[in-house]
């Protein structure tokens, strides 16, 4: 591929990231749904107090980013890593201690499920219906059987899952831009609203966290550049695979990789491209074939039961619903699984999602789509309230949390955040770099952003994305173009 053409794609990701970035960030401006996702009223100053509030911060941070990245600088890492870690274990357990809650929802399926077949050896009838959820399950599993499958174990799991991805935001931050954004980035994944409200909860958008963070950890080097040694290509593709079995939704990131490679790799290397979507293939099919080897899964009734993903499609387009989950079409997908084979019910989904845009028009899909996006990109708590809210141990926590002055301060801290992040991810386009890190953030925000269009969606579904949005965000505020320094040069806690 020729130098121009590289420098065209790598420009044409640069235009869309920032008109996606304004747009975005203007939407934010003019909507929240934070409140929203609790069915409550939003009050009538909120947005522009805590949007000047978000500003203010931005204009601070980045006008005395120079003494902000020397006093980072001067703070011994180790320091700052066991102290920050300790802040976020800390805060996390008092969340799971004050604010725990009965499992419900999907949530309750995959715990009860890997307790079932821990003490009966049978998962139920859960995965022949959502057989997309099973890889959380089996790592649950493998857990209670050398623990035990109670419910604190696992959610002590997620504690460290989330504990570990926020040291690894930390290793790689340094790596790409040295430890001032690597202390910063840190700081701001430990004070992330999503990371300590969703301690309790045990689900795939805490897990999908170290099958981002992991793969980009191995690959990048000291540099702040993905290896090109194809050992560490494949071992990145296997754990970027397996994000993919734990959540569809993180194909992205294979998608982002492999164009990567296209892009950085040099002359007969480029076709490592292809990699990623082959060792993508090659786990996928013997996952599911160990699943059905072992009898964990009963092949006839998945393929019998199991929801096309063509139910998520016409999902995205239920307009009583903005797109977000409904449970009058999955009544109405497993009615037609009961009396069509899957390939005719794949049709009549089809059929219904070309039905659903015709009715809305083209004046009401744009309004569909900017509420649908704004629910999504604009909640600031990313859902995590309203499931804290489902079934609580200690209502009385909960509602002495959500009252009308500690609530407001809640749901602005979490709009202000969310402001903040989004600011940095604009002034991160004055960055010049065409690191690998970079334009693998920037394809999977737009990956991210294309994907929840044309599929059923809900602001926690962003959680995944998020690292990298921290890091980045705190480049745009901190790094120093003038200044890259390395790993080796800023983290001894690394050696």
């Amino acid at each position: 591929m020729g130098f121009k053409i590289i420098h065209f794609l790598h420009r044409f990701i640069y235009v869309i990231f920032f008109a996606l970035l304004l747009f975005l960030v203007g939407l934010n401006i003019y909507m929240s749904r934070g409140y929203s996702s609790l069915s409550m009223h939003m009050p009538e100053y909120f947005n522009i107090i805590t949007l000047i509030v978000a500003v203010l911060i931005a204009v601070c941070l980045f006008r005395f980013r120079e003494k902000v990245r020397t006093f980072f600088e001067i703070v011994p890492p180790s320091l700052a890593v066991v102290g920050l870690l300790g802040i976020s274990l800390a805060l996390q357990l008092i969340v799971v201690k004050e604010l725990n809650v009965n499992p419900s929802w999907d949530f309750r399926a995959v715990v009860d499920s890997a307790t079932r077949f821990v003490e009966t050896g049978d998962m139920g009838e859960y995965y022949t219906i959502y057989p997309n959820n099973i890889l959380l399950t089996c790592i649950l599993v493998v857990i209670g059987k050398i623990i035990s499958p109670d419910l604190i174990v696992f959610q002590i799991l997620n504690v460290i899952v989330i504990t570990l991805s926020q040291f690894l935001i930390y290793r790689i931050a340094t790596k790409v831009a040295g430890k001032a954004v690597g202390i910063a980035s840190l700081l701001m994944s430990v004070l992330f609203f999503p990371y300590f409200f969703y301690s309790p909860v045990v689900y795939t958008d805490t897990f999908s966290l170290v099958f981002l963070l992991l793969p980009l950890n191995l690959l990048i080097n000291k540099e702040g550049e993905f290896k090109e040694d194809i050992f560490f290509i494949i071992a990145a593709s296997i754990l970027f695979s397996f994000g993919m079995l734990l959540k569809g939704s993180l194909i992205i990131f294979t998608i982002a990789f492999s164009i990567v490679l296209l892009l950085n790799q040099k002359k007969w290397r480029k076709v490592y491209f292809i990699i990623p979507f082959i060792i993508l293939l090659v786990v996928k099919s013997l996952f599911s074939s160990g699943l059905y080897q072992f009898n964990i899964l009963d092949k006839e009734k998945v393929e019998e039961r199991s929801m096309p993903v063509t139910h998520w499609i016409v999902m995205s387009q239920n307009e009583d619903h903005l797109g977000k989950y409904s449970q009058e079409d999955v009544d109405w997908t497993k009615s037609l699984l009961e009396k069509y084979p899957r390939s005719k019910v794949t049709e009549l989904h089809f059929q219904e999602f070309k039905n659903r845009i015709a009715e809305k028009g083209f004046a009401g899909n744009i309004q569909f789509n900017i509420e649908k996006i704004g629910h999504t990109w604009t909640d600031g708590t990313y859902y995590s309230l309203n499931k804290l809210r489902r079934f609580p141990e200690h209502p009385e926590h909960f509602e002495h949390l959500m009252d009308h002055k500690s609530g407001h301060i809640l749901q602005g801290y979490a709009r202000v955040q969310h402001l903040v992040i989004l600011l940095g991810l604009l002034l991160a386009l004055r960055l010049k770099e065409k690191k690998s890190i970079i334009s693998f953030t920037k394809l999977s925000v737009i990956g991210f952003f294309l994907f929840f269009i044309i599929w059923e969606t809900r602001s926690r579904y962003l959680v995944s994305l998020t690292p990298l949005m921290i890091m980045l965000s705190c480049m745009g505020y901190l790094d120093n173009k003038n200044d890259q320094k390395g790993l080796s040069e800023n983290n001894k806690i690394s050696h």
